[in-house]
């Protein structure tokens, strides 16, 4: 219906658009926050793997500094 002449619909026809137009964009928004509530699952389902990837990133870390303390000595 893009482009064209509004004038020559009916009020009723307008309401009708108007109606749809409001309940697929309801729609869209529903599917948006589904898909994103979906990711956040997703994200805390796999927080455990971050968690143990942080730790053994700060063990490597500790290790090296422990490293060149000691060789600062």
């Amino acid at each position: 219906m893009l482009n064209d002449n509004f004038e020559s619909i009916s009020n009723k026809k307008l309401n009708k658009l108007i109606k749809e137009t409001r309940e697929t964009i309801t729609e869209l928004e529903d599917e948006l926050e589904k898909r994103n509530l979906e990711k956040r699952h997703a994200e805390i389902d796999h927080l455990k793997e971050h968690m143990e990837e942080v730790e053994h990133n700060f063990s490597t870390f500790m290790t090296f500094l422990k490293t060149v303390l000691k060789e600062k000595k």
